[in-house]
């Protein structure tokens, strides 16, 4: 960057007392605005399960304690009134009248737009561009993911004086007590702070959705695609270093096998006070098993405290290698070995190529398979195409490995659509059932009008002939016939028309029978349809259940394989990728994009 200018970043304002109370041991004391924003924070946890975990209830009763300045349990305190005011909140928003909500809403919604108006762009090079997080983080309890240690610890929100602001020497200076103002034309950070609780830098980026932040995104997904064009060549070196004579070459070379094979991270990039989470790099002996069936177990805690348990079949030498390490080793198997000396060894045999990479080539790898596999037709369903996007996403979920903690919400969601899925069942039924009815009906009074028009026509067409005999008669006798041909030629005009009248009915008849039955075969198709797509919703829910779909689609699938099968199948892909992720691959509409992968 040569020029970089923003506004600074919005720091929101600190917390408003309301003079609250709280008793602690029957003790009661006047909290301060910065102890009641504590003690409203923890309030609102009680009756979830965060207040059940002990080391969460220890560790923020710990922070509350020096707040206080008095030692106090979980168990010590009542927070009754604070309580209170929270449930009276509730009902006084829950009271407020439609006009009165939407009001608050429109003022809330004006004030997002104002800031992000002020905060939400910065001008890179000339260039406006959007910032992805320009409000700063409030003061809150840190909730932690897994069973992280820290969990339940209170974590400060910064300050204008904590802050820096990264600008261009000739940029204008935001308003404000800023701890400084620094230029890194080389970084894509617009603010930046120390967390108060880990001691880890906190930032403010520009958005993926920003020309900087997308070409990064390109140039990982080309490393990628160039690591599947190598990776016969990069295996090999893995391979052949596997039985190196240098120890510390040979355990990089069976950890680079482990995360090629197994398609798990290196494992060091997480810090020392974070749950006990562990990759490739960091495994220790008690996370492998060595089975009698010559398989290995591996069972671990992964990023985000996922458990990660592989009973695998792996090749001699590498068994071999791990059965070495785990007797020599005194903690971690592959001492000595981190993420810089994996990259190192990789970069031997490809450019660039880090331990990253692998997850991303393999997950765009999975997509690209699933998606050929289910051999999707233009003409299919756009639900169809859904349910198959949903697919590929999962097999890359699974290769990543990204599994969740089920939803609360999941089983009473899948009851829910079981339940619409009966009763659009019943009501294709009772729908259908009642235009058979229609049709039985129609063809029923059809034929009794038919029945009574030709028994008519029969009467008329006997009478006519009665007359016609009449009239031969007549004449033979020489008698006046002038009447009875009057009365003939009448008879014929009749039953012309009542033949007329036979013939619209039947033409009647055939056009409302054939709309009938094709409002019966179009009720059939959209009801058939719309039951299809619930199912394979239902399918789909069920079979992601276990899995978080979101990590692998932002991070790790390449998108421009869903943009180019989207192409050949006739379905756009922003159909399948929220709004978000639309705005973050942006790239992936152009030319050059496209035509590269």
């Amino acid at each position: 960057m040569r020029y970089l200018r923003h506004n600074g970043v919005l720091v929101p304002p600190p917390y408003v007392g309301r003079g609250l109370k709280i008793k602690v041991r029957g003790k009661t004391i006047k909290l301060t605005p910065e102890q009641e924003e504590m003690a409203v924070a923890w309030a609102k946890k009680i009756g979830t399960p965060y207040v059940e975990d002990p080391v969460f209830a220890e560790n923020f009763h710990r922070d509350f304690s020096k707040k206080l300045g008095v030692d106090v349990k979980p168990e010590d305190v009542d927070y009754s009134e604070v309580l209170h005011f929270i449930e009276e909140e509730r009902a006084r928003k829950a009271s407020l009248s439609r006009d009165e909500r939407r009001r608050l809403a429109a003022e809330r919604k004006a004030r997002r737009e104002a800031n992000k108006e002020k905060y939400g762009y910065a001008w890179v090079d000339g260039v406006r561009m959007e910032v992805a997080n320009y409000r700063v983080e409030p003061s809150s309890i840190f909730m932690g993911r897994g069973e992280h240690p820290l969990r339940g610890r209170w974590k400060e929100g910064p300050r204008e004086e904590d802050i820096e602001l990264n600008l261009s020497p000739d940029a204008p200076r935001p308003p404000g007590n800023w701890k400084a103002i620094v230029w890194r034309p080389n970084a894509m950070w617009i603010a930046r702070w120390r967390d108060k609780l880990t001691g880890k830098m906190k930032y403010v980026w520009l958005s993926d959705s920003s020309v900087l932040k997308q070409r990064k995104e390109i140039e990982k997904f080309e490393k990628a695609r160039e690591l599947r064009q190598n990776l016969m060549r990069v295996k090999r070196h893995i391979w052949e270093n596997l039985d190196a004579e240098d120890l510390k070459r040979r355990k990089t070379a069976t950890v680079c096998f482990l995360i090629d094979a197994l398609k798990i991270r290196v494992g060091d990039e997480k810090d020392p006070d974070e749950a006990d989470t562990v990759g490739a790099s960091t495994l220790r002996p008690e996370h492998i098993r060595f089975n009698g069936d010559g398989t290995v177990t591996f069972n671990f805690l992964g990023k985000d405290s996922v458990p990660h348990i592989f009973r695998v079949k792996l090749p001699d030498k590498v068994v071999r290698n791990l059965k070495e390490f785990v007797e020599n080793a005194k903690s971690a198997i592959f001492e000595g070995v981190n993420s810089r000396r994996v990259s190192e060894f990789l970069d031997e045999v490809m450019s660039g190529l880090s331990a990253k990479v692998f997850r991303t080539c393999y997950a765009s790898e999975a997509v690209e398979k699933t998606l050929k596999n289910f051999k999707v037709r233009r003409e299919d369903p756009e639900y169809v195409k859904k349910y198959v996007a949903k697919m590929a996403n999962l097999e890359a979920a699974k290769v990543c490995n990204h599994r969740r903690t089920i939803p609360k919400s999941w089983k009473a969601s899948l009851e829910r659509k079981m339940m619409r899925l009966k009763a659009l069942k019943r009501r294709a039924k009772e729908v259908q059932e009642r235009l058979n009815q229609r049709l039985e009906e129609k063809r029923t009074r059809y034929t009794e009008t038919l029945k009574k028009r030709t028994e008519r026509l029969e009467e008329m067409e006997k009478k006519l002939k009665s007359y016609q005999h009449m009239l031969l008669e007549r004449k033979r006798e020489g008698r006046p016939v002038k009447a009875l041909k009057r009365r003939i030629s009448l008879k014929r005009r009749a039953i012309k028309r009542q033949r007329a009248s036979i013939r619209e009915l039947k033409a009647k008849q055939a056009r409302e029978m054939s709309k009938l039955r094709e409002r019966l075969k179009k009720t059939r198709q959209r009801y058939r349809a719309a039951i299809e797509k619930l199912r394979l919703e239902i399918k789909a829910q069920r079979e992601t259940r276990d899995y978080n779909l979101g990590t692998s689609l932002k991070s790790y699938i390449d998108p421009r394989i869903y943009y180019r099968w989207g192409k050949d199948v006739d379905y756009d892909w922003k159909r399948y990728y929220p709004k978000t992720l639309q705005k973050k691959f942006s790239w992936v509409e152009s030319e050059e994009a496209v035509a590269d992968l």
